[in-house]
């Protein structure tokens, strides 16, 4: 029987409200903070620039030594299975929107996971305005499938995002466990016995992430791109917080969740664009650990340059949203926490500001060096501290691949930097975006490449 709504607990929606009002002045607050700093205080141009690369070249020190001990430790091993009799209830969340294409689909990949069938409680969510989806849904869904219609929003209540749906059928399902899944993703048949065992094996993991990798890194160079940053991420970069028990965004599906700890942040916030990062930072204030598993779910990359730049001006803003809200209360969590909100939205959201333009004044500074407009060198150091940067980011895209068994997207390694450029341009359109529409949500179009049939490998 699904569980009655519980309510949430008090000074959730107090987290909200400020969310709204400070995403409304998040750039004036941005550029306050690099006044601050000094990287703007001068009126000369040229040593703004010098201390933006100054800025650069130290930032990118920092995160270099991160990448080279995240590819240097080895990834944590499996948790022993636990007996079919324990294995708890599970919760599956399938936010779905003007999806019904990829319904069959979706349901075929997850009838093949290997969990008892009656341990399983899967809900297709569905929007009230979404006839078609709907119609599909019921249709195919068939216990342990179930679906659920998330009513219209009232005027001037919280807008239509995936997180109020996930809300909304979080209060209506039944397991100790909770998790995600997009409408086009195809995971692991072990990936809940995994996750299962893994929270039976660290009580004082609240959640974990699975790796999430892209089927069709071949549709383009644009995709295979956003391969390598992926396999990166999921399988370097995370692995490494989690061996240093350290806190870090989750991703948008594949997240398993504690039920008790879930409820206890009062779920999900349907303000912000990307609910995962902010979700993974309430979860942290509770002084729980945030682990990793192995057993990936394969995705679709977005393959052309239009939904990219939406889908990453989105993330963008909710990274910047996530971060200024949760600098109302750094120390909420402990000292590893407002580190790693540092070091992953903090650092990644300069590096991502300050890449494009630096790179720019570079090649502008050689080439006025060359032709003997100017005298002054640039301080080795700087350009020095760049490259090893650079060098670090493709190692982990390099041995991200590897491990991921996508070898092929080795050659696409030298292409990087210049990836990194195209950054730029969605930041942009995020801090408009913060200012003039905080809370849209651009949603990504899924079906437009086909997963390819067969077992997600690990």
């Amino acid at each position: 029987m699904p569980r009655r709504r519980r309510d949430r607990l008090p000074g959730h929606a107090d987290r909200l409200r400020p969310a709204s009002s400070i995403a409304s002045g998040g750039t004036a607050m941005v550029l306050s903070l690099l006044f601050a700093a000094g990287i703007l205080s001068d009126t000369d141009l040229g040593l703004i620039l010098r201390n933006l690369t100054m800025l650069v070249a130290w930032v990118s020190v920092a995160l270099g030594l991160i990448r080279v001990l995240a590819c240097l430790t080895p990834r944590r091993v499996a948790a022993a299975p636990i007996a079919e009799h324990d294995l708890p209830d599970y919760t599956i969340l399938l936010p779905l929107f003007r999806e019904a294409h990829m319904v069959d689909g979706l349901v075929h990949s997850l009838t093949a996971l290997d969990y008892p069938k009656d341990k399983l409680d899967i809900i297709l969510i569905c929007e009230a305005c979404d006839a078609l989806t709907i119609r599909r849904a019921q249709q195919v869904a068939k216990p342990p499938f179930r679906v659920l219609i998330v009513p219209e929003t009232d005027p001037g209540g919280e807008p239509q995002t995936k997180p109020r749906a996930l809300n909304y059928a979080l209060s209506r399902s039944r397991g100790e466990l909770v998790t995600i899944f997009d409408a086009e993703d195809r995971p692991h048949p072990d990936q809940l016995r995994d996750a299962a065992s893994a929270f039976a094996a660290h009580p004082d993991w609240v959640a974990l992430q699975a790796p999430l990798l892209y089927f069709n890194t071949s549709d383009s160079r644009l995709a295979a791109q956003f391969g390598l940053e992926y396999a990166g991420l999921f399988t370097v970069l995370l692995p490494f917080y989690d061996r240093a028990g350290l806190p870090f965004p989750l991703g948008g599906t594949s997240n398993h969740m504690r039920r008790a700890e879930l409820e206890a942040v009062g779920g999900w916030d349907a303000y912000n664009v990307t609910e995962d990062a902010d979700l993974a930072f309430r979860l942290a204030a509770l002084g729980g650990r945030i682990g990793w598993i192995a057993p990936p779910t394969k995705e679709e990359a977005v393959s052309s340059l239009r939904p990219w730049m939406r889908q990453r001006s989105r993330w963008i803003k909710g990274y910047i949203q996530t971060w200024l809200v949760h600098m109302n209360r750094p120390l909420s969590g402990g000292w590893r926490r407002v580190v790693m909100l540092q070091l992953t939205l903090g650092l990644s959201l300069l590096s991502v500001l300050f890449y494009a333009p630096v790179i720019l004044y570079l090649t502008l500074f050689a080439i006025a060096s060359f032709s003997g407009l100017i005298e002054s060198p640039m301080p080795g150091v700087y350009l020095g501290a760049l490259g090893v940067s650079l060098a670090c980011g493709m190692a982990v895209g390099a041995i991200g691949a590897v491990r991921a068994g996508q070898f092929r997207l080795l050659a696409h390694v030298p292409l990087m930097p210049l990836y990194w450029l195209m950054l730029f341009p969605p930041f942009m359109a995020a801090l408009f975006e913060l200012r003039t529409r905080p809370f849209h949500w651009h949603k990504t179009e899924h079906g437009v490449t086909a997963a390819p049939p067969g077992k997600t490998g690990r």
